[in-house]
């Protein structure tokens, strides 16, 4: 007997909710909009692209015949119809989406936009007749040009630039039209800034969660493009990325660049028969997600619920076929594995610990956070660094990523020194946004200025360090009993107090962290 299908599970679950994003009326100026707080509620003056990409999901659910019995064949094509129509609406003169903020430019969604528009043609292409695969096409047109002229310089940030490089190769694909060659240019950046270790750079290092999108995405590239040798990378990626589905069924976390422990499953799924690691890894995180051991779709919040509806979409239509290849022997799950191991991934300033009955995953390019799975029997146990209050009344932290930490190997004894910074816990005042609105809608209308204020806004955020007179010496005796022991010179560390936290904390603001998963209850 075939077990449930646990993507297509959850994509029924939150169908009804996506349904009820967009706008509906055909006499609405945002007819086929799916930003409510726009359309609907009216508390912004912009909406956000993103959500018309859901055309690639529920055009997978059609030509897959994996539609609930509720929908029709004929209002699905509606739908999809409708978001394009939005997307038409949405788009800005020079052919970009925004997000965030008005006149925004966002690359990063204009590329997804036209990714996922694209998709869901190519899969329809079959049904839609010439005219209609034509009309949508103009519609994607600007995004793609503006994809040529505009480039993401706040940061290095792998999954979006593998989203826009997939829609330049699938555009040339469906129109014999210019997009290959931008395409190429971005996919050799992402390439040539993948570790040796086999991770795809987010922000500063190496973040498992995001690193899944990254992989769906490329997955997709491969499946268009398989003289593109990308078979390689994509190998050494899961290699990679294998080792941070943990023993309890959930995956990453605070030791990735950007605290991410969601799971996107569509590039492990279309990949299973090519990579073994690939089948082993999507057959292990399908029961995490019929558990609810792992991010799932059904928690995901309105900005991030696309990206992830598409990909459960495609990872449901691949099920079956997976499953029959999951028949055939795959390797066991590092995690899972009898033997006793330890490897390093220095780049990425990880380390595993692997015993009998316990699994362990130290960063110390984050001051030593630490994640210990002993026992089935036992909880996890997640330490994600020491944190103090400094003289001025700030938190400052050992968690904050940065390379350059000391880190010791002697034995089972692992030290690591960091420096404490201070944590990003400042929420915009009512001035910031005021002052943040004027330059959207004056300086930052010209992409080099907007994207000069980015990246003031992300060393504010998420990179940028303020860094105190004090560094935290964390002493890891690994194996199943681990014990940590934080200390700091006193000398040092006159006037700052430590605190205890007893559970996990951010140091960072990071908007993708944070989802619930079972064991945020259980501990």
């Amino acid at each position: 007997m075939k077990s449930p299908n646990p993507y297509l599970e959850q994509v029924w679950a939150v169908l009804p909710r996506l349904l009820a994003l967009y706008d509906t009326n055909p006499l609405s100026p945002t007819y086929g909009m799916g930003d409510r707080y726009r359309w609907a509620w009216k508390l912004i003056d912009f909406g956000n692209g993103t959500f018309q990409g859901a055309a690639q999901g529920l055009a997978r659910l059609l030509k897959h015949n994996l539609l609930p019995n509720y929908l029709s064949q004929m209002a699905i094509e509606r739908r999809i119809d409708a978001l394009f129509r939005g997307a038409d609406r949405l788009r800005y003169p020079n052919g970009s989406f925004e997000e965030a903020f008005p006149f925004e430019s966002s690359f990063c969604v204009t590329a997804l936009v036209a990714y996922d528009l694209l998709t869901a043609i190519e899969l329809l292409k079959a049904h839609l007749d010439l005219e209609v695969q034509t009309r949508y096409l103009d519609i994607i047109r600007p995004a793609i040009s503006f994809l040529h002229q505009a480039d993401e310089s706040h940061a290095f940030i792998s999954n979006h630039l593998a989203t826009a490089a997939v829609a330049l190769y699938k555009w040339s694909a469906l129109t014999n039209e210019p997009g290959e060659k931008r395409g190429e240019e971005i996919l050799e950046r992402i390439l040539s800034e993948q570790s040796p270790e086999g991770w795809f750079r987010e922000y500063e290092g190496a973040d498992p969660g995001y690193q899944s999108l990254a992989t769906y995405y490329l997955a997709d590239l491969h499946r268009l493009r398989p003289d593109l040798d990308l078979l390689d990378s994509l190998r050494r990626s899961i290699q990679f990325l294998w080792h941070f589905a943990h023993p309890d069924g959930s995956f990453g976390g605070y030791y990735g660049s950007r605290n991410t422990r969601f799971y996107y499953p569509a590039g492990l799924e279309a990949l299973a028969p090519e990579i073994p690691e690939a089948a082993s890894l999507a057959k292990f995180m399908g029961s995490s997600i019929q558990n609810l051991t792992t991010v799932t779709l059904a928690v995901i919040d309105e900005p991030n619920l696309i990206p992830m509806f598409n990909a459960y979409c495609w990872a449901a239509s691949l099920y079956e076929g997976t499953q029959e290849h999951n028949l055939e022997p795959s390797p066991e799950l590092p995690a899972l594995s009898n033997l006793l191991w330890r490897r390093q991934f220095p780049e990425a300033g990880l380390l595993i610990d692997k015993g009998t009955k316990h699994y362990t995953i130290v960063s110390w390019h984050k001051g030593g956070v630490c994640y210990h799975f002993p026992s089935e029997t036992e909880k996890s146990w997640i330490d994600v660094g020491m944190v103090a209050i400094s003289p001025n009344g700030h938190y400052v932290s050992s968690q904050a990523y940065q390379a350059h930490n000391s880190m010791q190997l002697d034995g089972d004894i692992l030290t690591v020194t960091a420096p404490l910074v201070a944590m990003h816990q400042q929420l915009p005042s009512l001035l910031q946004f005021i002052i943040l609105r004027l330059l959207n809608v004056t300086i930052m209308r010209s992409l080099l200025l907007g994207n000069l204020v980015k990246k003031i806004l992300v060393r504010l955020l998420i990179t940028g360090q303020r860094v105190a007179p004090v560094s935290n010496r964390r002493t890891i005796h690994l194996g199943a009993n681990l014990n940590i022991k934080d200390s700091w010179k006193e000398e040092q560390g006159k006037g700052f107090n430590r605190i205890e936290v007893k559970y996990p904390f951010s140091a960072i603001h990071m908007a993708s962290q944070g989802y619930w998963q079972l064991q945020d209850d259980i501990r």
